[in-house]
């Protein structure tokens, strides 16, 4: 069985909720989740939405969004932020998580940043993985993860029967 699955998305797709919510109904399932999820405001000063990530284990939010204040268009990535909710997914991946989620495999890991060093670790420690990739994002995810990983379609039932076999919980 594969123990890699990605969800391919196209740009305007709800990915964020769609994965939050998942990652919710898992969780009042029982599976022990490591990873993360993105979270999405729209109280940013500038009329972006405010981005934090949350730590699907400890529950612990992490702001991700710098807003670039009155008179710029929308908010940009913080790293600091990006970091830390690494560190805390982390140390997530030592505590016995069943299954890693993710959020996405975005800009940051195309470019060797990011959560790229936190997915790999869970893949080399043998751990289920689920993760989101923009299709424009397709080559990048191909040319890090190689051929070994399953695509789902971003449907509920075709997601959650995945990760239930990962678990190895009652689809």
């Amino acid at each position: 069985m594969t123990l890699l699955a990605a969800i391919p998305y196209s740009q305007g797709f709800p990915i964020d909720g769609f994965m939050a919510g998942l990652a919710r109904r898992l969780k009042d399932r029982g599976v022990r989740l490591g990873g993360v999820v993105q979270l999405n405001t729209d109280d940013c000063e500038s009329g972006c939405a405010a981005m934090m990530l949350e730590d699907l284990a400890s529950g612990r939010h992490f702001p991700i969004s710098e807003a670039r204040g009155s008179g710029s268009a929308g908010c940009r990535l913080d790293a600091t932020g990006l970091a830390a909710a690494g560190g805390a997914m982390a140390s997530a991946l030592a505590g016995g998580a069943e299954l890693v989620i993710v959020n996405k495999f975005g800009r940051q890991e195309m470019l060797g940043q990011g959560l790229r060093q936190e997915i790999a670790a869970a893949l080399l420690a043998g751990l289920p993985l689920l993760i989101a990739v923009r299709r424009d994002f397709l080559p990048a995810w191909r040319d890090f993860a190689g051929e070994d990983w399953v695509e789902l379609a971003p449907e509920e039932a075709v997601v959650e029967a995945w990760a239930a076999a990962q678990a190895r919980i009652a689809a």
